[in-house]
């Protein structure tokens, strides 16, 4: 019997080891520097400096939010939410999504869209090797963790805030999708090798990943009864460092 209890401590120890191991296997980055800002609506960012870049640490929230916009006759909600009390709960904490146009025009004075360069270099500074930056599809080992750390870690923070597109083989409406499991990020820089529309690079980080997605997508998408509705992704804004 002392026989089996030891063998049974022994395995639960070697358990708890290997958990400490998993906790701890992410390297240490931390910001150069941090701040705040505020927006027009008197909304208060954090940011975080990188390689001579800030980073908002909070997905940008100013405007019309996108669970109240009308459809262009006015009278119905452009984006259907299967729970809009939980959408306007979940505002705080995941902020607005924002199509392609608005996502530039909103950035505040002295800020902008992070170009497909600005998102790059922030991956390096996270531990992406540079023969990954230029890569579509999932890339790195463990930036993808890092991104989405608080303040006890990267500080960068991304956030699962699902994005707004079109169900399949459903006109009229467009769907809030994947929240809590996805986290889309525009870009601001063209996919010039695409020529039947607009499309742009974005980010796309999930739950529980230790990579981010690097791929383009059109601005905007059609029905099958040739309906243009616009695509909507959540926003980080940054500028070049300043002297503080």
């Amino acid at each position: 019997m002392k026989k089996i209890i030891y063998t049974i401590c022994l395995a639960l120890m070697t358990f708890c080891i290997g958990c400490d191991d998993d906790d701890n296997h992410l390297p240490q980055v931390k910001p150069e520097s941090t701040g705040t800002l505020t927006d027009d609506e008197g909304n208060e960012y954090t940011w975080v400096r990188y390689d001579g870049l800030d980073w908002m640490t909070s997905n940008f929230k100013a405007g019309t939010p996108y669970y109240e916009l009308k459809d262009s006759w006015g009278w119905s909600d452009l984006i259907s939410i299967s729970d809009k009390d939980q959408a306007i709960a979940d505002y705080d904490m995941y902020g607005n999504l924002y199509t392609y146009e608005d996502a530039i025009a909103n950035a505040p004075e002295g800020w902008r869209l992070p170009t497909d360069e600005d998102w790059k270099k922030l991956e390096k500074a996270l531990g992406m090797s540079p023969g990954e930056l230029d890569d579509t599809g999932w890339r790195g080992s463990v930036e993808g963790e890092l991104i989405q750390q608080d303040e006890t870690g990267s500080g960068i923070h991304l956030l699962l805030a699902g994005y707004v597109s079109l169900q399949p083989g459903t006109p009229l409406f467009q769907y809030l999708r994947q929240v809590r499991e996805y986290g889309y990020y525009w870009s601001s820089t063209v996919d010039e090798s695409y020529t039947q529309s607009t499309a742009v690079y974005y980010r796309r980080i999930r739950f529980n990943s230790s990579q981010i997605e690097r791929t383009s997508t059109t601005i905007e998408e059609k029905d099958y009864v040739q309906n243009v509705y616009k695509r909507f992704m959540s926003v980080r804004y940054v500028r070049d460092a300043q002297n503080n």
